[in-house]
């Protein structure tokens, strides 16, 4: 009944593990609980500033 308990206590924190770095789209067995660089964030802002204007001026061009 142990084994059976560790094992479950194991395989829940290998999924929160994963499911975390998965929906942060990072490689699965990197640190999840690291944040992201300020080069990466900026890096992330600008490629969503660019889709969202790119959007606008399609939509304003319609």
């Amino acid at each position: 009944m142990k084994k059976l308990l560790f094992l479950i206590i194991v395989v829940l924190l290998a999924g929160v593990w994963f499911g975390i770095n998965i929906a942060r789209d990072k490689p699965l067995l990197s640190n999840p609980f690291e944040e992201k660089s300020l080069r990466d964030k900026a890096k992330d802002t600008a490629k969503d500033l660019y889709q969202e204007s790119k959007e606008a001026i399609k939509k304003s061009l319609d």
